[in-house]
């Protein structure tokens, strides 16, 4: 990290001490070219040089000496796929992919740089996310709504300047189903979401990550736990988990109560496990006795059947799994209202290399980073 002359402090000590600059360049034997270039912060003295001018201004080293903090690391989690492990390499490729979007912030609309709410004090405590949740629905204009949809978690990405970036990384073969990218140093955050995802999850990923965007400072597990947490609570709230639990204490077999919970879950576009979830938290809460539900391997095999009945979202809005880059940007743009597509417009038509930059980003082979890059020019 270069360091560099606190040309201010050099300039107040001048009349201080009573020199001028001349009279300083002779002082310390240069050239007043030399002592010019100080001024301008041009150039540093060297180190002999540097000392003596400390002394004979009576200036600290900390004090004429300016060193750069160091730059921010972005804060990364990750929406896992399963049961996989966010290893090291996981965690690197994402913070690298958090400082190619640095170069991309300086492009967002202006109301993007500004700072955004976050919670003051987060923490998984059940009454706390249910308030959370019952104000974030304030806020949303979603009092007396009982369904959240797809468009009002969007509204409040953009409003909390949370950037969606919509990724196409396939079905298996990548690590995450959703990565959330935090920029300390300008309080961006980017949420990658894969449109390869089932549909039935992708509503509970978007309020997933709406969590870590209030809540940035939590990381790793807890931030997780928090998230996802988070998440039950906005989708799924304690008045839902009551009324349900009530509807379905009379009802006789087992069967009939997944069936209800399951009929539950498409009519909010949310997996059944979330809604399961969501009741057992209400009745631990309340010391409430669970109801029966069956085994657990039983209860997520109908979870598994429920989700083969969606498309993945790549299905539900592209013609074809793999979209060409023109609907890749004009849907998604369209779909996601995101600020992203904005940028990265104004970043191909400005700056070198961006298909580099969207083969980093958004995983693309460069192929598709090249055609993409180009279809942004125009």
């Amino acid at each position: 990290m270069a360091r560099s002359l606190n040309v201010q402090a050099l300039a107040n000590a001048l009349p201080r001490v009573g020199l001028s600059p001349a009279k300083l360049a002779e002082r310390l034997g240069v050239s007043r070219e030399a002592v010019s270039k100080w001024l301008h912060g041009e150039s540093m003295p060297q180190p002999d040089k540097l000392l003596r001018l400390g002394m004979i201004l009576g200036l600290k080293f900390d004090e004429l000496v300016v060193t750069p903090l160091p730059a921010a690391v972005p804060i990364v989690s990750f929406r896992r796929k399963a049961a996989r492990k966010t290893r090291d390499v996981h965690l690197d490729n994402a913070r690298e992919t958090g400082e190619w979007l640095k170069r991309l912030v300086n492009y967002l609309p202006g109301a993007q740089l500004t700072q955004a709410p976050i919670l003051k004090e987060p923490r998984n405590d059940y009454t706390y996310l249910q308030r959370v949740a019952s104000d974030l629905r304030k806020e949303m204009d979603l009092e007396g709504k009982e369904v959240i949809d797809f468009r009002d978690l969007i509204d409040k990405f953009n409003r909390l300047h949370a950037v969606i970036v919509p990724v196409l990384w396939g079905d298996t073969q990548h690590h995450g189903n959703a990565l959330n990218i935090h920029l300390p140093d300008s309080g961006v955050t980017w949420v990658c979401l894969n449109l390869d995802s089932n549909g039935i999850d992708f509503k509970f990923w978007m309020a997933h990550e709406l969590g870590h965007a209030l809540a940035p400072t939590l990381r790793e597990l807890a931030g997780e736990d928090f998230a996802d947490a988070f998440a039950q609570a906005l989708l799924f709230p304690t008045d839902a988990a009551s009324r349900l639990r009530e509807m379905l204490l009379p009802l006789p077999t087992v069967a009939r109560r997944v069936n209800a919970i399951r009929s539950e879950a498409k009519k909010h576009v949310i997996s059944p496990y979330t809604i399961c979830l969501a009741i057992k938290a209400y009745e631990e809460a309340k010391g409430l006795s669970p109801i029966d539900l069956g085994n657990e391997s039983s209860f997520m095999g109908a979870v598994k059947n429920f989700s083969k009945e969606y498309p993945s979202v790549t299905q539900a809005l592209f013609a074809k799994d793999r979209p060409e880059p023109a609907e890749y940007a004009a849907i998604g743009r369209k779909a996601f209202n995101s600020p992203f597509f904005v940028a990265l417009r104004s970043f191909c038509r400005v700056e070198q290399g961006s298909e580099h930059f969207i083969h980093q980003v958004l995983g693309l082979p460069l192929a598709d980073a090249k055609a993409l890059s180009g279809e942004f020019r125009k």
